[in-house]
């Protein structure tokens, strides 16, 4: 092992101790720039829109209006639900949201919606493309100074918009890419290689003018064979994660996601330094 799981762990608590409620703020500001599917709120809508044992039946009247048949009798489908059910409601809800928005409009409404779809991924795509990326290596960048400075400035999480914006926008645009294409392979390859790019946002953080070849060079030869350490490390924050769960989130506001954000900046100096001169400089 090329680091020391708990001195690491042990340094973390110590900086994350020094500038506790920045720290808070930054890694809000953090999460908020990655943006996840919450498989708990997926299900939570789902759960709102569908109620088990009932089947929908659409059909039109001779006004040409849209009613709904509820029929409790109706096979639950596999473990009480009913997807054909499930899909029909969805599409009827979004159908009446469109009809009561655009009441004059009398066509078809699937490729409006379609269409109107396309835009807000191509949307979504660029502001995480031009904002969000960058936002996450200026993030980085705060860590990074945290460590040294008593109170960085916060200015840090902008800087990159001024210096080196078009390398890390086109660097981070690639780490993304390459790391979908390997999880298209299959998922394992994907975890795989996004353990061996994990450094890139330091390495823009520390380095904005990288050329592409450079930063990802540099990220494989920092993570090889270092990545199924720096899984076990991801494994030992499992516990802090189950118990921010029972607190609904609220401690991983305030501790855990800074813990592990301020873990991963000192896993990123560790491998850079090398062990031992990482021990003996803490």
């Amino acid at each position: 092992m090329n680091f020391n799981r708990i001195s690491i762990k042990t340094r973390a608590k110590q900086i994350l101790r020094k500038n506790w409620g920045w720290a808070i703020l930054v890694t809000l500001i953090f999460t908020f720039t990655t943006p996840t599917v919450s498989s708990s709120f997926i299900r939570d809508e789902f759960r709102d829109f569908y109620r088990p044992n009932v089947t929908i039946n659409q059909y039109q009247n001779s006004n040409g209006d849209v009613n709904m048949d509820v029929d409790n009798d109706a096979s639950p489908g596999i473990n009480g639900y009913n997807p054909n059910d499930m899909v029909r409601r969805y599409m009827y809800q979004l159908e009446s949201t469109f009809r009561s928005l655009f009441p004059d409009y009398q066509g078809p409404i699937w490729p409006v919606i379609g269409f109107a779809m396309l835009i807000a991924l191509f949307f979504a795509m660029a502001l995480k493309i031009f904002v969000l990326n960058p936002i996450n290596v200026g993030c980085t960048k705060w860590y990074l100074r945290n460590r040294k400075e008593d109170k960085p400035k916060l200015r840090a999480i902008v800087e990159v918009f001024s210096k080196g914006y078009i390398r890390i926008v086109g660097i981070m645009f690639l780490r993304d890419l390459f790391t979908f294409l390997w999880t298209l392979l299959l998922i394992v390859p994907g975890i795989i290689k996004s353990y061996e790019y994990r450094m890139i946002p330091y390495l823009l953080a520390e380095n904005p003018d990288l050329t592409v070849s450079e930063a990802f060079a540099l990220t494989k030869k920092i993570m090889n064979g270092n990545k199924m350490d720096t899984f076990v490390l991801d494994l030992s924050f499992l516990p802090w994660i189950l118990l921010a769960a029972v607190t609904c989130g609220i401690l991983s506001v305030v501790y855990v996601a800074p813990y592990i954000k301020l873990t991963d900046t000192e896993l990123y100096v560790c491998l850079c330094q090398g062990k031992d001169k990482y021990e003996t400089s803490n």
